[in-house]
């Protein structure tokens, strides 16, 4: 009778062994095709989503955007050939094509490379303020290359909106010709090239960027009176290497960032960035990532959220 009761017991423990098993698969598997539909979900957000590379290339500008359905655009190019380096970071050795160069103004931090990039690659469209400057040299090789490229040239002398790939860019400056006339709207004087920069706002659906080439203080304030709360957006491209002349507190108390990105050389001669926009920017509580510390800075902005990635260093 012991012996019974005992192969009983050791039949009723293996039992609910065997229960215990299959109940904690199922919530295996249950937890593991969760997270299956977490990564699709992700993964759908990723491919609907505008990837922004903000690249490391020293002291200057050079920003990458690959758009859904692989549309590429790049805004400003460095200084020099880094700008080639710099995109193998991001497209592949084999792609020798770019859909979109915005050139945002004539300083050769900006458009130099753009040299470059127009000899190794097939550039489809080509926007640009018009500013001549006939007096520079480099300026006067980069004005062949964009003749010789015979791309779409579009000069930007009025406000305007594109629809590329699901994703809306809104031109605001230059709101009229910069080449007939230079100064910003209701200024006495012109204050310098910068302030003909290109200003664009990239949107998808609620999340915004702001690009303000080295937009000053007198293009910024223009800004504010003339668009107001449409300057209000979730990442800003800090405008002329966070220059002490640029991002002034009426400007970042519009715009609101909750991400602030800055371009500039380690160590560079000119200060970039200043203590005091760091502050204002501070103040404003954005994160501020910085290439001359963080490297390249990746962001991908999706139809609800804005998603940064950890940059290079950071």
């Amino acid at each position: 009778m012991k012996k019974a009761q005992i192969i009983i017991l050791v039949l009723l423990v293996i039992v609910l062994g065997l229960l215990w098993y299959v109940k904690n698969m199922r919530t295996t598997n249950e937890d593991e095709n969760t997270k299956f539909e977490d990564r699709t979900t992700d993964k759908e957000e990723f491919e609907n989503s505008v990837q922004i590379t903000f690249l490391d290339i020293g002291q200057g500008d050079a920003t990458f955007i690959e758009f859904p359905g692989d549309v590429q655009m790049l805004v400003d190019c460095a200084k020099d050939a880094r700008i080639l380096e710099a995109l193998g970071r991001v497209m592949e050795f084999y792609d020798r094509s770019i859909d979109y160069l915005v050139v945002t103004h004539p300083d050769n931090d900006h458009y130099g490379g753009c040299i470059d990039v127009l000899k190794r690659f097939d550039v489809a469209n080509i926007v640009y303020n018009g500013l001549k400057k006939e007096q520079d040299e480099m300026w006067r090789e980069f004005w062949q290359a964009v003749q010789d490229e015979k791309a779409q040239y579009v000069e930007m002398n009025k406000e305007q909106t594109w629809d590329i790939a699901s994703t809306t860019i809104h031109f605001f400056y230059p709101d009229h010709s910069v080449v007939e006339d230079p100064f910003v709207p209701r200024q006495d004087k012109k204050e310098s090239d910068n302030n003909t920069s290109i200003v664009l706002k990239l949107s998808l659906g609620e999340s915004d960027v702001l690009m303000t080439g080295d937009a000053e203080a007198p293009l910024e304030e223009y800004l504010v009176e003339k668009y107001g709360e449409q300057l209000d957006v979730e990442i800003l491209k800090v405008g002329h290497h966070g220059s002490g002349g640029s991002s002034s507190q009426l400007f970042i108390d519009a715009v609101s960032p909750e991400y602030s990105t800055i371009s500039a050389g380690a160590g560079n001669r000119y200060g970039h960035p200043t203590r005091r926009v760091l502050r204002r920017l501070e103040r404003a509580s954005s994160t501020i990532w910085r290439t001359d510390e963080n490297g390249d800075i990746v962001m991908s902005v999706g139809a609800f959220s804005v998603i940064p990635n950890p940059p290079a260093g950071g």
